[in-house]
């Protein structure tokens, strides 16, 4: 059940490579969810990892985004941006005694972990630094591996609980949690108190993202109510899975969306990636048709496989519904009507076009790929004869080509005497569309010199 407050959502990727699939997908079902509730959808780049972010990476994130028509409301926020308001939060906090100075080494933080491995105990840093809650900005006893922690409860049964619009209720111990750490310094806040502030700020009322992040939830809670605030309505999405059932990524092949775009058309992916995590009431249908069906209750719970087979049958199906000339805005190619036709009632992938150039280009052939079988070079010439005469006479139509060839099949006794090396004198390949829909895609002009030439060669 959605609350009557105001439905804000973001995306919030790091601009420290291309959009991956995955990504597309929790910005589509967060897209899908505020526009089926009157919402807002936000955008938020989480580049403060300073040497791997990068504006070329930012601009094809959003390029992406616009290419699958996930439009988002106002400003960009971008985190680099937002130093001021994380080191307010963090004063806050040290000044109320939510959080603490800690200078442990790594060695020592080492040697903790591995007596709580050697004793099974939970993996947490109990700290006993608590008392570190004002040092000098100045000193210099904050070189080093000086961090702030939240100052947690170890000894307390307190239970955080969240229901997840996904996955139900979910429950973690604070005490298994220990005092971890939210800030390098007061300007180097980590990941989860400037996911918390920002989404405070950007007053988001539902986060919704990949399973991943459960774990971060219940830290992020407990920042909250440091704060003193309400944390957002959680849902946590499944993970796109590879066909081993990992978590799909680079070894597994292409994964940003960059690399669907020289072959897929937009709709064909959205419509994938919508029905990859969510049963909707037929497999094709618009980004529109979509929000009117989504609620966030019934995403799936469990990771589905990414199938290219599948996403390309989702292409060769939007590729089919292309207009003449929507495909020739998009390949550029300037061929008869009949030629597109040809094509997209066989393309799946918007690159094997070049399968096809035969109907834009001269083909250069073999004269032995003109004969069928153990025909001879005379036989096949004189078949392409015929061949020539049926179409010098007979009307550019599907039926009337086909009844005159058929004819002469008869007359042959041989259909692949006929129809094989009239293909390939059209065609120049072994597999191709047949003969018949190759001609009227050439035009009788182009088929009889075509044929003529093949005859020639023999």
């Amino acid at each position: 059940m959605v609350s009557s407050q105001k439905i804000r959502v973001r995306l919030a990727p790091s601009p420290t490579g291309f959009l991956h699939v995955g990504t597309a997908q929790s910005a589509l079902y967060n897209w899908l969810f505020a526009k089926k509730n009157g919402g807002e959808f936000l955008l938020r780049i989480e580049d403060t990892d300073k040497e791997r972010s990068t504006k070329e990476y930012e601009q094809s994130i959003l390029e992406a985004l616009e290419w699958l028509g996930l439009d988002w409301k106002g400003k960009i926020i971008r985190q680099s941006e937002r130093h001021a308001q994380y080191r307010k939060s963090l004063e806050k906090l040290i000044s109320n005694k939510k959080v603490f100075w800690c200078n442990h080494s790594k060695e020592e933080l080492e040697a903790e972990k591995t007596e709580q491995i050697e004793k099974k105990l939970p993996p947490r840093h109990i700290c006993n630094h608590r008392h570190h809650y004002k040092i000098p900005i100045s000193s210099p006893e904050r070189v080093g591996s000086w961090v702030i922690r939240l100052a947690v409860d170890h000894d307390s049964n307190h239970k955080i609980i969240f229901n997840d619009e996904i996955r139900g209720l979910i429950e973690f111990e604070t005490k298994l949690l220990g005092d971890f750490s939210i800030a390098k310094n007061l300007d180097e806040p980590l990941y989860n108190l400037a996911v918390v502030i920002d989404d405070i700020d950007m007053e988001i009322s539902h986060v919704i993202r990949g399973e991943d992040h459960i774990s971060n939830t219940p830290k992020q809670i407990l920042i909250y109510e440091a704060l003193g605030l309400t944390p957002p309505t959680f849902a946590h999405l499944p993970l796109i899975l590879a066909a081993d059932r990992s978590k799909l990524s680079k070894r597994h092949g292409a994964v940003a969306v960059v690399d669907y775009k020289k072959d897929y058309l937009p709709e064909a992916l959205i419509n994938f990636l919508g029905c990859l995590g969510y049963t909707f009431s037929k497999e094709m249908l618009s980004a529109q048709e979509m929000i009117g069906e989504f609620e966030l209750d019934k995403v799936h719970k469990a990771g589905a496989v990414f199938d290219i087979k599948k996403l390309n049958w989702y292409n060769a199906q939007y590729i089919k519904k292309l207009s003449v000339g929507e495909f020739r805005k998009l390949t550029g190619l300037e061929i008869s009507d009949a030629g597109i036709a040809l094509i997209t009632e066989r393309l799946e992938k918007l690159t094997d076009v070049q399968a096809f150039t035969y109907l834009w280009m001269e083909p250069i052939y073999s004269k032995e790929l003109l004969c069928w079988k153990d025909s001879d070079f005379e036989q096949i010439k004189a078949s392409l004869g015929a061949s020539l005469g049926v179409l010098k006479d007979v009307e550019m139509t599907r039926e009337a080509i086909l009844a005159k060839l058929e004819r002469l099949s008869v007359e042959l006794g041989n259909k692949g005497l006929v129809f094989w090396p009239l293909r390939v004198a059209l065609s120049g390949k072994e597999k191709s569309p047949g003969p018949v829909e190759i001609a009227i895609a050439l035009g009788k002009e182009e088929s009889l010199k075509r044929i003529q030439k093949a005859i020639e060669i023999l």
